[in-house]
């Protein structure tokens, strides 16, 4: 095999540009999975999927959080 073949290209090959630096952003699931644990909801995926019961917990997490005004 000759000295410029794909497999040693590969080995080689150093990515241009820069890495951003310290830890990564977080995630919006990350975020609504910490908001849930703080509330103590347990199997909150399931509820997810019924639309009432979804509903439920977002209002729920609105009055908790101050999200919406009274009108």
């Amino acid at each position: 095999m000759d000295g410029g073949g794909m497999p040693r290209r590969i080995l080689e090959w150093k990515p241009m540009g820069r890495r951003i630096s310290g830890r990564p952003r977080k995630r919006w699931i990350e975020d609504v999975e910490e908001d849930i644990q703080t509330m103590e909801i347990r199997g909150w995926r399931k509820m997810s999927k019924e639309r009432t019961e979804w509903k439920k917990i977002t209002e729920k997490v609105k009055t908790l959080y101050w999200v919406v005004t009274p009108t």
